[in-house]
Formats: C-alpha cells, structure tokens, sequence
C-alpha cells in the first residue's frame, strides 16, 4: 500500500472539518476525489501533503506509520502537490521553476544549476513534450504551466502526485494531452489523486473514484466496472443533476449595443446588442477573445475604436469608473487576484462597491447601514459563513463566489458580465448562482454570461455568440440546440 489514512479527524475549534476519514492510494492509479466545496476533500490532501496536521488518526506511507510530518518532509517521502494557483514562479525560468524546490528542501546554500540539467531534460524527453527549459515561465500558456508543475513534481521524485482542479483553465485538447501524460505515468508506477467538480472528466480518466460530504467519506466506486455519473451525484448530493432550461426574461429595449470594437491583438470589428433582462452567452476556445472583450467593456482594458452604447446613450468605458458609472460590472474567471480582497473580511468584501452609497451626508459611513446590506447580501446569496467578520478567505470557493457576486447586484447594474462564474465551484453553488442570474434578468438586468461548460451556456442562455480569433463568428439561438451543435460550431470558429 503507498498510502493509507485511517480514521483522520481534523477540528478547527468547535467546527469538524474530517471525521474519521479512512483513505487509500496504490501504486499507479488514478484516484477522483469529488464533494461539494467544504465537504473536506481539500483538508485531507493538505494533511496528506503535509501543509495541515490532523488532529486525531494515523498515515501510514509505504506501510510504515508516519508521525505528522511537514511539506518538505512529505517531499522527502515521494508525496508532491499541485495546487490550483501552481505555486510557480512567473518571472523565474521553466528551468529554474523545475528545480528551486528541491534546492531549498536540501538547505544548500550554494547550488551549481547545471547539476540538475541532464535530470530535468530526460523528465521533459520521456514525456515526450516539447518544453524550452529556458524559457520565462509567465510567458508560457497555462498548460505547458502546469506540465512544468508536473515535471517539478516528478524532479523531486514524487511517487503520489496530487492535483487540485487541473483542468479549471485548460481547453479540449490540452485537457485530453494532460489525460494521455497522466495515464503514461500511471503506467511507470506513479500515481495521482485527481480532485476536480467535472464528473465526466473524473469517469474518463480515474480508477477509482471517491465521495466526499460534511467531512465525511460517503462512498469508494471502482470505475474499472461501467460507472455512472448519476451514481456520483447521488452519493454527493442525495439526487442527480439536470440543467434545466430557465426561461427567457428578454424584453424588447436594448440596453447595450456595441459596435465595431477593436483592440489590437486581442479582439477586432465585435458587434452585438443585448437586451434588458436578457441573459447572452459568449462561447469560444481559449484565446478566442473572450476574456479581453469583457475587460474591454468593463474599462480595464480599454477598446483602441470602435463604440459602446448604453440604453441608447454612446458612452466612454477608458477606465473601471467610467464603465461602472454607465451601469457595467464584473465578475471575473480569477475570483482570488481580481474579484477579491483576501485578506479583508466578508463583510467588506460584499459592500466594497457600495461605500460610497453609504456615506451619510458628512461623508461619514454609515455603519448601520453597511452592516445591514452586508447581512442582507448573504441571506439574498445564501452565503455559508460562520462569521461575517471573518476573513473571506474562511469561505469555500462556492461562497467566495457568491460573495464577488453579491458585491457587484448592491450596485444594480444594468449589465453584469460574467466570466466563468462557476469555475472551481461544486453543483450546489453553481445552481444557488443560476437562480440569482435569473431572479435579476426578471427584475430587468441583463447578462453577458462567459462559459467553456456548454451545458451550462444551453441551459442558462436565451442566444450564444460563438468567438474565434478575436472575432464573432456565429451567433446561435439556444432553443432546440444540442451540446454537440454548439461544440461543432466553437471548433469551427477556432479553426
């Protein structure tokens, strides 16, 4: 046996956080490890990888029993982890990212990089990729970012490599290269625990697959046998999930109409008009324009021509304050980096667009009044929380969400741009964000509603504009539309 938790526990004061976890790994598999944000899954892969101590229970590693230990230890032991973020160094080198870790658990104080470079290049070589070791790694997309988390992992003799969500912002293709490199190391003996909320892409790539809820293990499947995915969102929530198709709340009054929008390199001649309490989806492959298209409207970063309309009103969006003041918000992919501040509470977090409405008129803020639309936002929410005084960073990424969400509907803005809201979030947050979207398009906002889950795009939008190269390329309407025609159509705009 690699590895095996028996009976884990992990308190945080009064709050359970695992409860007598039994947990297993062998060598060379694949072992899913799925529950809705909160569940513990993540707690016990800190514990695991070192970062968390439990608070009751035993690991044994290679059947020996294995006191708690610290992350370079777990290093020490074959155990490397993965985090979403990566934990990469983007101003360092692809070279110098692969081996400072090992470097700084040796406690060498002087190295002589050209040691580790035969290493290195067999690791890059026997996974058959092409990889420029010299390259600086934020110049790299996201996933060759993450196959340089890997061969880190695999530098430092990782038998038990742990990813968390590795697939969040990787397209079709990269997704399935990052499957066939999996399955490649799988069979030299290395094994992964594979934690992601996409059921489909656990049921194609694990051998085992387990349930996590209320810190407590629900349930083991063997995938080698036909599994459904029902079975899954059965032990995780108790029913399965559907994408229902909401209704569409679009009125007749065009509440942004934007035309010829031009940014050099990124986006070029975008026209579209979106209705009031429509809610419009945008579709395309990584790289389409997507993304600098929302930032454009949102005044981040500015169109170079072109022109934006708002209620029949031409209007300038060079900066965040203008396109907020013309009724624009955003909520981003990056929920941690641009949608909040972490290290602020949940309270301030949910009202830091609102400040400036709860000035009394001496320009005082108003206590009373900000400490009422802060608890008002979480009941409207339904955030989880213990205390509103926490940190966000207390709160899972489902209700971090939330909150990004609530912080920008205090404002009621005419138009809210939304960037894969649902990324990295379980079910259950993603359908309590799905009802808002469209409790709001009924009272009259409209939505432009960025997605690569084409299911959700189906089930949530009234029409979709697929993007490629920077360019609109078909505009479809969702009804009777199936997944295979949408995804046929985002691949022939990415062509």
């Amino acid at each position: 046996m690699l590895l095996k938790a028996e009976k884990i526990t992990k308190r945080y004061g009064g709050v359970v956080a695992l409860d007598q976890v039994d947990f297993d790994m062998v060598t060379g598999e694949i072992h899913g490890l799925v529950g809705v944000n909160g569940c513990g899954k993540s707690t016990l892969m800190k514990i695991i990888a070192g970062a968390e101590h439990q608070t009751a229970g035993k690991i044994y590693i290679d059947d020996v029993e294995r006191a708690p230990y610290s992350p370079a230890e777990a290093m020490q032991y074959g155990i490397g982890i993965i985090y979403q973020d990566l934990s990469l160094f983007p101003n360092l080198s692809v070279y110098e990212n692969i081996y400072l870790s090992k470097v700084i658990a040796s406690g060498k104080k002087t190295i002589s990089p050209k040691e580790f470079k035969a290493g290195i290049e067999e690791i890059v070589k026997s996974l058959g990729i092409e990889l420029d070791l010299t390259a600086n790694l934020g110049e790299l997309p996201i996933a060759k970012q993450q196959l340089v988390a890997i061969i880190r992992a695999l530098f430092n003799k990782s038998r038990l490599i742990i990813l968390d969500e590795p697939t969040t912002a990787l397209t079709g293709s990269e997704i399935a290269n990052l499957f066939k490199i999996l399955n490649s190391l799988k069979a030299q003996g290395i094994s992964f625990i594979f934690i992601s909320h996409k059921l489909p892409e656990l049921l194609q790539v694990c051998d085992r697959i387990t349930v996590f809820k209320d810190g407590h293990l629900i349930n083991t499947f063997d995938n080698h046998q036909p599994l459904q995915q029902s079975e899954i969102e059965r032990a995780m929530l108790g029913k399965e999930i559907t994408y229902k198709k909401y209704p569409s709340t679009a009125g007749q009054d065009v509440v942004l109409k934007v035309s010829n929008l031009s940014l050099k390199n990124n986006f070029k001649d975008i026209s579209f008009s979106l209705k009031k309490g429509e809610v419009l989806g945008i579709a395309g492959q990584l790289g389409s324009g997507r993304t600098e298209l929302a930032m454009a409207l949102f005044g981040a970063e500015p169109a170079q021509s072109g022109s934006i309309e708002v209620a029949g009103h031409q209007v300038s969006c060079s900066s965040i304050g203008k396109a907020v003041e013309n009724g624009i918000a955003y909520v981003p992919e990056d929920r941690l980096n641009l949608g909040l501040v972490i290290d602020q509470s949940i309270r301030r977090n949910a009202t830091l667009c609102s400040l400036r409405r709860l000035n009394t008129f001496a320009g005082l803020l108003d206590l009373n009044a900000y400490k009422e639309l802060a608890a008002n936002l979480m009941v409207e929410l339904k955030v989880k929380f213990g205390r509103i005084s926490n940190k966000i960073s207390s709160l899972s990424g489902g209700n971090q969400q939330k909150v990004v969400l609530a912080k920008w509907l205090a404002i009621k803005p005419r138009i809210l741009i939304l960037d894969s809201p649902t990324v990295g979030i379980d079910v259950g947050a993603k359908s309590a964000i799905y009802e808002t979207v469209h409790a709001k398009a009924q009272e009259g906002m409209a939505f432009l509603f960025i997605s690569d889950e084409l299911p959700e795009l189906l089930s949530n939008c009234d029409r979709i504009l697929v993007m490629g190269h920077g360019r609109i390329k078909e505009e479809l309407a969702t009804a009777g539309l199936t997944e295979a025609q949408l995804q046929e159509a985002i691949v022939r705009g990415g062509a």
